[in-house]
């Protein structure tokens, strides 16, 4: 705080206490030979400019006098120059209000969008030109920012190298329904920061550590899932006592021209049930049932001593049927489940029904079995949709790996469970170092069997992420391909805000018309659905790394 301080006492002193220092409007940040500067107009004299230098971009001061380089025009406002760069004696300036240009070239546009859009800050890095720019949107009549990157070509400033599709950073998980204008952005030795003025208030620096590229593979895209805009698109229902509480992790399956999706469902009783819904495109809710499909039948999932053990606890669960996977094998729809009895161990149990029966909505389910062994906690499991090497093959999780097992036939009984045979490892040091389990059952695609799957850090035990693994056709213990950075993490209000806020968890994925689907619970209160074009994303998936920015902190610095 002690910048703040600094800041708020030098501006007052500087004006000698006459007039009061939000008559000041910030304007835009700008770095000249390695110090930075934060530069403000009188609101009331626009040609009378005020100006705070700072050498770590966070403590900045007034100065009494303004520097001879700061003889600019406000059209100046909208252009960042590169620092350290002339390509034939000339400074590189980019400039931009809607689309980005090569200064003083207006004509060719380098970057277009059908949005307004802003240069924000140039950086000069070892392998090209990297450009952080803005794009400013409206939505529900609120305007609000997201922060993309770019690169040029140092030799030929106006050659685009990459850019990037998703955004590092939007303003409404930081600021939803607040006045922002941006100020642009300067790097601290290897550090990108952003500045923006909130509500004429306050001025805000996020900071964007992380930035990394590989040359080699400069045109890859980040590997990220695209949250669905009518998010959450099931949220628990009052009328219907069974899912009044909480309406969360989703299986799917599509067939008969739909997506089926079964839900895990509680009411203020917190026994777990499975919910219905369907959606023709994936996204669209056309069909919602008023009744579960699927409750507790079988002694080892029905609570009878009103308690519950608070260790074995999951979303508050009190007993029932947990988070279903749902496969389709040889014309039946298998169910690989969590069953709760509220005080013994979590263990899987598995139930089927005849897929005709099924799409015309007869829930004749088959008796329950339990799949894995008793005095263990064994959770995430699902059944690949074929066998191999005609074999049945199993995915669970004994904390903290993802168990496989071969199994000859689906005959379990009190002397027949899974073992574990083979294991996918947690990674130390990595997003997901803590535990890992399977989120949907494994998607067959030409490239391998593609694994959505979830993980928890050691170093934030209290979120769960989504990552992606490609594996092997013929044997899918093996796997190919696996994600260093999550492809989905919780930052949005609907997945921050519930029952267990920073939690997504998936179970299940479909791919409809080359469009991969994944539907997940969030804050384990609603069920979510976030989508990426297939052959793109199993493209980027087998690719090197690809560019990534990640947000990581926020300093405000008070100016009134």
């Amino acid at each position: 705080m002690e910048a703040i301080n600094q800041i708020r006492v030098r501006l007052k002193r500087f004006i000698n206490n006459k007039v009061n220092p939000s008559l000041f409007q910030p304007l835009k940040i700008v770095e000249e030979k390695g110090r930075y500067y934060l530069i403000f107009s009188d609101k009331r004299r626009p040609k009378n400019w005020l100006i705070a230098m700072s050498l770590d971009g966070v403590d900045f001061s007034v100065m009494e006098t303004r520097p001879a380089w700061a003889n600019f025009d406000r059209k100046q406002l909208s252009e960042t120059t590169v620092p350290d760069l002339k390509v034939k004696g000339k400074p590189v300036i980019y400039r931009g209000e809607r689309r980005i240009f090569l200064a003083p070239d207006d004509k060719k546009a380098l970057i277009a969008s059908p949005f307004p859009t802003a240069a924000g800050g140039a950086f000069n890095f070892p392998h090209g030109i990297v450009l952080l720019y803005f794009e400013k949107q409206v939505e529900n009549g609120n305007a609000y920012y997201r922060a993309f990157m770019a690169e040029f070509d140092k030799r030929h400033p106006n050659t685009l190298v990459w850019k990037m599709d998703e955004p590092v950073w939007d303003s409404r998980n930081q600021w939803p329904n607040r006045l922002l204008t941006p100020l642009g952005a300067i790097k601290v030795k290897e550090t990108i920061m952003m500045y923006w003025s909130v509500d004429n208030e306050t001025i805000y620096s996020v900071s964007l550590a992380g930035f990394t590229y590989d040359p080699r593979r400069i045109k890859i895209r980040p590997l990220k899932l695209k949250k669905h805009a009518n998010n959450p698109l099931l949220s628990p229902r009052e009328e219907n006592h069974w899912e009044a509480f909480t309406t969360l992790n989703p299986a799917a399956a599509y067939v008969g021209g739909k997506v089926h999706i079964l839900y895990r469902a509680q009411g203020f009783d917190y026994i777990s049930t499975v919910g219905y819904a369907a959606s023709i495109d994936g996204v669209s809710i056309d069909r919602r049932l008023d009744y579960p499909i699927y409750g507790p039948t079988a002694v080892f999932e029905i609570n009878k001593t009103g308690t519950v053990n608070p260790a074995l606890m999951s979303a508050g669960g009190y007993g029932g049927c947990e988070d279903p996977r749902i496969t389709i094998l040889d014309g039946r729809l298998y169910m690989i489940y969590v069953a709760f009895d509220g005080w013994t161990n979590l263990r899987l149990a598995m139930t089927s029904i005849d897929l005709d029966d099924f799409l015309h909505e007869r829930w004749n389910w088959a008796k329950p079995v339990l799949v894995s062994p008793p005095g263990v906690i064994d959770k995430s499991g699902c059944l690949l949709p074929e066998k191999v090497n005609n074999q049945y093959v199993f995915f669970h999780r004994i904390f903290p790996d993802i168990l496989i097992d071969y199994v000859d036939d689906l005959n379990f009984d009190d002397k027949n469970w899974l073992k574990g045979q083979y294991r996918i490892r947690v990674r130390p040091k990595k997003w997901d170092s803590r535990k890992i389990g399977v989120g949907a059952p494994p998607l067959k695609t030409k490239a391998g069997w593609l694994l959505i799957y979830y993980g928890v850090d050691d170093r934030d035990t209290n979120k769960y992420h989504i990552g992606v693994m490609l594996l092997d056709l013929k044997n899918p213990a093996h796997v190919l391909h696996r994600t260093d950075e999550p492809i989905l993490s919780p930052v949005e209000e609907y997945e921050m805000t519930g029952f267990k806020p920073g939690v997504v968890y998936p179970c299940g994925a479909v791919i409809v018309k080359n469009n991969l689907l994944v539907y997940y619970g969030a804050a384990d209160s609603t069920v979510c659905v976030a989508q990426a074009d297939l052959n793109q994303f199993i493209r980027d998936l087998t690719a090197d790394k690809s560019p990534k920015l990640q947000p990581v902190q926020v300093r405000e610095i008070d100016y009134g």
